[in-house]
């Protein structure tokens, strides 16, 4: 029997494939960047070390980030979607931001400060040297900070959650005065396909040859909105399939989880060879490699995400990869994985303040060290600093706010006032 208006599904249980899903991607990134260091990537006029190795790595570049945002972008938007389509209640954005805050900005503050008073003490030079990072707003100008090099995304990955209500606002807007579920379906999908455009002309736009190597604006969030709405997305067929409304492409990601994913491994294949780049180097995008891979990494992430987000999507294989022990631990300290193996590096070349020298650029340290020592220093440092970072700081943050937010709820149903978004069906949000 499908839900009515006034229905309002319950949460599914937590799918331990997507923390897989995370560890992977995590593992991926680090091994890509650890590889570069290494010297076993090529870069520019540096032929590759171990062209193999180098060509299978260079392969993840950048399709590795795709999944991580659109997991965000999936989770975070299906009570949203359940608004729109049965008129459940709304998160209330009070709880949400204070969630989201909380799950994103304690282990990045703490890296932020590690590396600017570690590594880059020297560098100081006011007072805004220190605050610029903590606020996310290094991106702008891009300002170096060694150890952080990657943290480019966090930023990112903070303002898609302070956009993400007003996206939902607007899909709702859109979609509210429609009774047939297909058409509401189809009017929230426009908003996301048109940030996914717009965020294709913006890849095309930041690597123009007239904008140089690494411009500014290569790291401003844009470039990312599409695998964000991709997410946004997969939450409207998910949420439309809980009412029996199952799109062509749930049923077949459902019927057929193991040779959907597979299709990710051809993607990965293809980008493997690096179309309109040069197979095995690490070089700055050319506009028709950075266009291609913005696509592929849009297909390998909805390959990816789409066939585990399905909890009646069955495969052996596939529970055996990413539902696993160790790679559901890693996926739940992922976050820290993908903050500090950078950093790691650092620490572990002994280069920056507190070892009485300016930080090295990574090129410069490019082959000075074989891949596998690297790699090895880099698993086990990141994985301890994650550990740690995740039981003393963010989970105990996260339990905090959690508890806040369902007292705030208990406090407000006492009254007779509802809060939080249970009961309350615009809570939070413009008309």
């Amino acid at each position: 029997m499908g839900k009515t208006a006034t229905d309002s599904p319950a949460e599914p249980r937590r799918i331990g494939r997507l923390d897989g899903v995370r560890a992977m991607c995590a593992l991926g990134v680090a091994a890509v960047h650890t590889s570069f260091t290494a010297g076993v990537m090529g870069a520019y006029d540096v032929e590759p070390g171990n062209e193999t190795l180098a060509v299978l790595l260079a392969g993840l570049r950048p399709i590795a980030l795709g999944p991580f945002f659109v997991l965000s972008g999936m989770l975070l938007y299906r009570q949203f979607a359940r608004w729109t389509l049965y008129g459940a209640p709304p998160p209330h954005l009070g709880a949400f931001f204070a969630k989201r805050v909380a799950r994103l900005w304690p282990a990045y503050a703490l890296l932020a400060l590690v590396c600017v008073f570690l590594l880059n003490y020297r560098a100081v030079d006011g007072p805004w040297y220190v605050i610029r990072p903590l606020v996310m707003l290094q991106v702008y100008d891009y300002t170096w900070i060694a150890g952080m090099d990657p943290a480019w995304t966090v930023p990112a990955e903070m303002q898609y959650y302070l956009a993400l209500p007003l996206l939902a606002w607007l899909m709702h807007r859109m979609a509210r005065n429609v009774d047939d579920l297909g058409a509401k379906v189809r009017r929230m999908l426009v908003p996301p396909l048109v940030v996914t455009a717009a965020a294709a002309w913006w890849t095309y736009y930041i690597h123009r040859p007239e904008m140089g190597v690494y411009p500014e604006q290569y790291w401003w969030p844009f470039a990312v909105g599409g695998a964000f709405v991709l997410g946004m997305m997969l939450a409207v067929l998910l949420v439309a399939a809980e009412n029996g409304r199952e799109h062509f492409l749930y049923r077949v990601a459902r019927d057929h989880p193991l040779l959907v994913c597979s299709g990710a491994l051809l993607v990965y294949a293809v980008n493997c060879t690096q179309p309109f780049g040069r197979p095995g180097y690490g070089d700055y995008e050319s506009t028709g490699l950075a266009v291609t891979q913005y696509f592929l990494l849009l297909l390998f992430s909805y390959l990816t995400v789409m066939p585990l987000a399905i909890p009646e999507a069955r495969s052996r294989a596939l529970d055996a990869i990413f539902a696993n022990p160790v790679a559901r631990y890693l996926g739940r300290i992922s976050y820290g994985i993908y903050l500090w193996h950078f950093a790691v590096m650092y620490f572990w070349f002994r280069t920056g303040s507190v070892f009485g020298t300016e930080p090295a650029e990574m090129n410069i340290l490019r082959g000075t060290i074989k891949f596998p020592e690297l790699m090895t220093a880099v698993l086990v440092g990141s994985i301890l600093v994650a550990s740690l970072s995740y039981y003393l700081l963010e989970r105990p943050i996260n339990n905090a706010t959690q508890r806040w937010a369902r007292n705030r709820t208990a406090r407000a149903e006492l009254r007779g006032t509802p809060v939080e978004g249970e009961e309350r069906p615009t809570a939070g949000l413009p008309r």
